[in-house]
């Protein structure tokens, strides 16, 4: 049980560059002769029991209505070049929820906001479903979630 539970980090280098235009470039390798920061990612996944499935029901007992999809609400910290963030809005879109998204780089209050969420940590996407949070892109913690929200 004790190893289901625990977090598992994954590290990304991600180099910053300007181009000769002047945009701001993000890649996992810098061109030759550039200048190019090295930005260091943290992801964090966090590992989950699989969800058991109820077994099914008699006719003579009662059904239990699940919520809508659309009734559940979730909300996603990200940055506008960060492809974890676009695959998980993607996703999240996929399952009918009803999706909020704030960019840390231009709302610096909603950045303050999920760095508490986080407990001080600064990768995206953070994922907040309903009080539930979620660092980094995992449908199957996504998924995992969003399924027992509905449940309530």
């Amino acid at each position: 049980m004790l190893l289901l539970s625990t977090a598992i980090v994954a590290w990304a280098e991600i180099y910053k560059w300007k181009d000769s235009k002047g945009n701001i470039i993000f890649s996992d390798s810098p061109p030759a002769g550039s200048n190019a920061e090295k930005q260091i990612i943290r992801e964090q996944r966090i590992e989950r029991p699989a969800v058991q499935e109820e077994a099914p029901r008699s006719k003579g007992t009662a059904t239990v209505k699940k919520r809508a999809y659309g009734d559940i609400r979730v909300i996603m910290y990200m940055t506008s070049w960060c492809p974890y963030c676009k695959q998980a809005k993607d996703y999240i879109n996929s399952l009918g929820v009803r999706l909020t998204e704030y960019d840390i780089e231009k709302d610096k209050d909603k950045d303050a906001e999920m760095l508490r969420k986080s407990g001080g940590g600064k990768g995206v996407p953070l994922i907040d479903i309903e009080g539930s949070i979620i660092r980094g892109y995992s449908p199957s913690d996504i998924k995992a979630v969003i399924e027992e929200k509905r449940n309530l």
